[in-house]
């Protein structure tokens, strides 16, 4: 989360000690203290209700949500160009692991197992854009910025008028811009990614979202989006493309583990309001060391959790999201995201490439299509965007049956991709 307006002092403190910044929260709270000694109580006192809902809706089967992204790749210079492959490679990254099936979960040691948790919550690039058009959900802008770095204005990037890109509608879409966040010049970055929590969520203080409904979203460093795993020097402890998944953690709610003590606060009193993850003093900087337990906690006590993605620690070492940040993150999107749940992709323009029947259908759906030699897919989703069946197809008949039995009665969109081009249709199941 970061709607921040940081003192030029934390920069440059930065800058000298060479330590790039994973995330601006804890920076942001420090400042927002600086200015309002109070605030800090305010964010404490919100607690209380996230952890009452927490409490009272225990671990539980649920339905996946799925949320519809946008990635906006901001680049000068061609190596900030990053692949469509890339991207998609990178929302993989995210969705492993947030379905905890990241194949390091074996390291999440026996003490945090119980607690370790899938989250039910999966990402996918957008099919269609805000006019209804189909997209891959990836949008490239070259720009002449050099650096999106800013001392007075965070969302720099956000604007299509000063060289960024324009969000798409952000209670429709998770807008990501990927882009140079380094220092100009020194090109140093001192960013890694930064997010904004939903306004009104309750374990945020007011203010603490984006300040205009279009610059609420993720920002990510562009040389950190995505797996480098030979990456070295500054980047080598971030090399697992798990910035995203801290970041995303933000926007869906969470808090840092260590709860983002101000300056001169002693970090065992303060806490990020979920009860299973230990309390510590801090965060647990671009290390892995098993043995830290920052504060005693008494009878109960355990060890910092430096296996969960809020920390700071060795993305090599991060594995887990515990069950009541789950149910944290379940909750905020429920209750203060829930449009993008109701996103629903309207097709301004259907394809006579293509034509299905019967329509309405029951059993068995007939495509035709006027291609030859087709090699491609063809995919059958409803109209909250959900894929709900997808099939493979390489023949040149120019008839292709799908069975559509077990679909539930509705109306449903089908869409083939082709190596001519992406066409579109719909039809309606009874």
């Amino acid at each position: 989360m970061c709607r921040i307006l940081l003192l030029s002092t934390l920069f440059i403190s930065s800058i000298i000690s060479a330590q790039v910044n994973r995330c601006y929260t804890d920076k942001y709270i420090e400042y927002r203290n600086s200015l309002n000694p109070s605030f800090k109580n305010d964010i404490d006192s919100t607690y209380n209700f996230m952890l009452s809902n927490l409490n009272d809706n225990p671990q539980r089967d649920f339905e996946t949500i799925r949320i519809p992204v946008v990635v906006h790749v901001l680049y000068k210079t061609e190596n900030q160009n990053l692949t469509d492959s890339l991207v998609r490679a990178q929302i993989d990254i995210l969705n492993q692991d947030y379905a905890r099936l990241n194949p390091d979960t074996n390291l999440t040691r026996e003490i945090f197992k119980p607690v370790a948790s899938a989250t039910g919550i999966e990402f996918y690039l957008a099919q269609f854009d805000p006019t209804g058009l189909p997209t891959n959900g990836i949008i490239k802008k070259q720009t002449d910025v050099t650096s999106f770095f800013s001392l007075t204005n965070l969302d720099v990037m956000k604007s299509e008028a000063n060289g960024g890109a324009d969000a798409w509608p952000t209670d429709q879409y998770l807008n990501i811009w990927v882009c140079n966040l380094s220092i100009p010049i020194l090109n140093v970055p001192v960013i890694l990614g930064f997010a904004t929590p939903p306004n009104s969520a309750p374990n945020w203080p007011a203010g603490s979202g984006a300040s205009e409904s279009q610059y609420d979203g993720v920002v990510i460093h562009y040389e950190v989006f995505g797996s480098i795993p030979n990456a070295t020097g500054t980047f080598e402890s971030v090399n697992k493309g798990r910035t995203l998944v801290h970041e995303v953690g933000h926007y869906l709610g969470l808090r840092h583990t260590w709860g983002d003590p101000g300056q001169g606060e002693d970090g065992c009193l303060v806490d990020d309001g979920i009860n299973d993850t230990p309390i510590s003093a801090a965060a647990n900087q671009q290390t892995c060391d098993y043995a830290m337990n920052s504060c005693n906690e008494g009878v109960d006590d355990l060890p910092d959790m430096i296996e969960n993605y809020m920390d700071y620690s060795n993305e090599n070492c991060l594995n887990m999201f515990s069950k009541q940040q789950v149910e944290a993150m379940r909750f905020v999107v429920e209750n203060f995201r829930s449009d993008l749940l109701l996103s629903t992709p309207i097709i301004s323009t259907l394809s006579p490439k293509i034509n299905v029947y019967p329509n309405p259908a029951n059993d068995i759906l007939t495509l035709k299509h006027g291609l030859s030699n087709l090699t491609g897919e063809i995919t059958i989703f409803d109209f909250c965007g959900k894929i709900v069946q997808s099939m493979k197809i390489n023949n040149n008949n120019s008839k292709i049956d799908l069975v559509v039995n077990e679909l539930a009665p509705g109306s449903y969109f089908i869409q083939l991709n082709s190596q001519s081009g992406v066409y579109f249709n719909r039809f309606t199941k009874f």
